[in-house]
C-alpha cells in the first residue's frame, strides 16, 4: 500500500500545482512561449475565454488531486482513482499530440508534457502492480 499511497500523494500534489500553473495571470504569460508565432489575441474577449477554459481544466485536475490526497489516507479504498488518473493522462497526451501536430504548440512543450504524462502513467502501473502483490 505504501507505493499506492506515495503515488496518490505525488499525483495529488502535481494536480494541485497544475491549478496554480493554469491560473489566468500565470498562464497568460506562458501561452506565447507554448504557442510561438500564433496570434493569441491577448487583451481580447477570446483570449479571456481561452484562459477561463484552461482555468476549468486546472480546477478539474485540482479536484482529482484533492481526492487523491484524501485517498492516500486509505489507498486500498481509493484504488479506483488510479484508472481515472490514467485516463486523464491519456486524454492529456492526445491533446498534446494534437497541439504539436495541428495547433502550433512548441515541440519542446509537447515533448515535456508527454514525458510528464508517461511518468504518471508508469507510476500508476507500478502502484497497481505493488497493490496487487500486497493483496495476494
Amino acid at each position: 500500500m505504501k507505493t499506492l499511497r506515495t503515488f496518490l500523494i505525488a499525483v495529488g500534489l502535481w494536480y494541485l500545482c497544475n491549478l496554480v500553473l493554469l491560473w489566468p495571470p500565470v498562464y497568460a504569460g506562458a501561452l506565447p512561449l507554448i504557442y510561438p508565432g500564433i496570434a493569441l489575441g491577448q487583451g481580447t474577449p477570446s483570449f479571456g475565454l481561452l484562459l477561463d477554459a484552461w482555468l476549468i481544466v486546472g480546477i478539474q485536475l485540482a479536484a482529482i488531486g484533492l481526492v487523491a490526497l484524501w485517498g492516500a489516507r486509505d489507498p486500498l479504498r481509493y484504488w479506483a482513482l488510479v484508472p481515472v488518473i490514467v485516463l486523464t493522462e491519456l486524454v492529456g497526451s492526445a491533446w498534446d499530440i494534437y497541439s504539436v501536430v495541428w495547433s502550433g504548440e512548441a515541440l519542446w512543450v509537447g515533448l515535456t508534457t508527454l514525458a510528464a504524462h508517461a511518468v504518471i502513467m508508469a507510476g500508476a502501473w507500478f502502484a497497481r502492480r505493488a497493490m496487487e502483490r500486497d493483496i495476494v
